[in-house]
């Protein structure tokens, strides 16, 4: 009977002790869990405050956009007219740089500080379909004849105008470009990109959510607009704000590429508020190239694959492509690979690896 008590306290306090476990693992668990939520569902400094959806509200939202229309288009040659500094100025290396890689045609100008232009018309057609200024101020600051004939010309011709600016004082500075109703700020540091998402220039490059990091360069211009016409492509953060008058807020976004609707004279243009080091900066200025060349300059968006598979005309014997295996890939290609793979070819070219002067060079070229 004895053997029998002690065996049922033994049990009752396994079964205590086994409960007392079940509940401090219950509370353990839902402490964490209650930690884990609670860190998920805290707002971050950074997204917070916006996100690159939330630019609905004006001056932001696109209230009018005023394209250019394709007759316009073709009154003009298909030419980009390119002011630079200098032969060997680095922002201007690489704008020529990304037009050649995109095969659209250009011709370089030294900016006239208060020279005369270069001939824009022939006969009764347009010598050139976009105007592009290396250093924005050039354009800024022209005389008033020289200003007037360019502005006649884009707006005769729907020409539009990308510039670029980057000032060349070492502290930060503000102040306002002449005939342009917003305030820049120069010689920043940013951080935290976002595309906006309402942009009409965007189409090799695509909107995301906020981009976090500090971006190259700590000689950033930025762009507070305070007007309709206006409207911002990519936005930025001010890293470190200096004492600047007006102030700059640390929190708040502002703009490194605008866009000019034209509402006020006609001409639509795209300001840069910094060069093209930024990867970002490279898509926008591309696609700024199509978007205000009326699609005349554009880069399409199809991608190609090419498979070399070459080394199997000169392996070893037994290995090497014969006859039979070409026209296999042929029928393949016709039968099987387009049918899920549109636009698939498989070619031949002449292969002149040094012992195979007649061999072919098989490759495969796909297209998504």
């Amino acid at each position: 009977m004895s053997f029998i008590m002690k065996l049922h306290r033994h049990f009752q306090r396994t079964v205590i002790l086994l409960a007392t476990f079940c509940m401090v693992s219950i509370i353990i668990s839902a402490y964490y869990l209650y930690s884990g939520y609670k860190q998920e569902n805290e707002p971050s400094e950074l997204m917070s405050e916006v996100d690159c959806g939330d630019f609905q509200h004006p001056p932001y939202r696109l209230t009018e956009v005023k394209t250019m229309k394709l007759s316009d288009a073709l009154k003009t040659d298909p030419t980009v007219l390119v002011f630079v500094e200098s032969q060997y100025s680095s922002l201007g290396q690489d704008i020529i740089m990304i037009l050649e890689s995109s095969r659209f045609q250009y011709h370089i100008e030294i900016a006239p500080g208060k020279g005369d232009l270069p001939a824009l018309t022939e006969k009764t057609k347009g010598k050139y379909i976009l105007i592009i200024y290396e250093n924005i101020l050039k354009y800024i600051n022209m005389d008033s004849w020289n200003r007037s004939l360019l502005d006649k010309y884009c707006m005769e011709y729907g020409v539009g105008v990308i510039g670029f600016h980057k000032t060349s004082e070492k502290s930060p500075q503000s102040f306002q470009l002449k005939g342009f109703p917003f305030s820049i700020y120069g010689n920043l540091a940013v951080k935290d990109c976002c595309i906006n998402p309402h942009s009409p220039l965007l189409h090799v490059t695509k909107s995301s959510k906020l981009e976090k990091g500090s971006l190259p360069g700590t000689d950033w211009t930025v762009f507070q607009i305070n007007h309709s016409a206006y409207q911002p492509v990519i936005f930025a953060k001010v890293k470190t704000p200096e004492n600047l008058s007006p102030p700059v807020s640390k929190g708040a976004f502002y703009a490194t590429v605008i866009y000019d609707l034209g509402l006020h004279d006609g001409i639509q243009r795209v300001f840069f508020g910094n060069n093209l080091n930024f990867w970002l900066h490279k898509l926008i200025f591309i696609d700024a190239v199509s978007f205000l060349s009326g699609k005349r300059l554009t880069l399409s968006l199809d991608r190609y694959i090419l498979v070399d598979i070459d080394d199997i005309f000169v392996g070893k014997e037994g290995t090497r492509m014969n006859t039979n295996d070409v026209k296999v890939g042929f029928l393949s290609q016709s039968f099987m690979i387009r049918s899920s793979l549109s636009g698939f070819t498989n070619c031949l070219g002449f292969s002149g690896a040094k012992g195979f002067p007649r061999m072919w060079d098989f490759h495969f070229i796909g297209m998504s």
